[in-house]
């Protein structure tokens, strides 16, 4: 295609874009720029609602069986006031993509919750042991990473603790023990036979 003066006006791939496309790319870019933010805010936003204690409890099971069992705990009331929710022991902190996928796959957890395997107190007493074990292997596995994000050994006064308490917790570092080796049933009522299953877990690990 030519014009009035013969000069061929057919534009090419490779053609100079015109002054109107050029100004559409900072506009693009600020509109992607928009949208990503919107949506990792509304990422960010869901993580931390469905990261909250009472989001927990708004199963079934959990408002009728672990919730008495928490506010009854030192995690939930104590002297010092400092309170520790369900997030806190069973969710990382360091890390959103692990975040991510450890909500994802504890969303799971819904499904014997919809089929009914947890729904009375029996049935789930009956599946206690099952699912302190799972937790116990995670947190052995895991070195009790979440404990250790409100305790760590570093900034423990062995001076001031219980010479029991110091011994133990001295002992632990030595040997590579980890927090639920000895701190059982904190916040959970523990299975009949819950020593019996953290022997076969610590022996698992070595």
């Amino acid at each position: 295609m030519t014009d009035a003066n013969g000069n061929d006006t057919k534009k090419g791939i490779w053609s100079k874009p015109s002054t109107k496309w050029l100004l559409g790319i900072p506009l693009g870019g600020f509109i992607a720029f928009g949208l990503g933010a919107m949506a990792l805010g509304s990422a960010n936003y869901v993580m931390h609602e469905t990261s909250s204690t009472e989001f927990c409890f708004g199963c079934h099971s959990h408002e009728q069986f672990i919730r008495p069992e928490y506010e009854a705990s030192s995690h939930f009331r104590n002297t010092s006031g400092v309170q520790a929710g369900c997030a806190d022991c069973h969710l990382p902190h360091d890390n959103w993509f692990a975040l991510t996928w450890t909500k994802a796959v504890v969303s799971l957890d819904i499904i014997p919750e919809l089929m009914g395997k947890i729904s009375t107190a029996e049935k789930y007493e009956a599946h206690r042991a099952e699912m302190a074990e799972s937790v116990w292997r995670q947190f052995k596995a895991n070195d009790s990473k979440f404990c250790r994000s409100c305790h760590t050994r570093e900034a423990m006064d062995f001076e001031n603790q219980p010479k029991m308490a110091a011994r133990s917790h001295q002992r632990a570092a030595e040997n590579g023990e980890t927090c639920i080796e000895c701190h059982l049933g904190i916040v959970h009522e523990l299975p009949e036979n819950a020593y019996d299953i953290l022997d076969e877990v610590v022996a698992d690990f070595e």
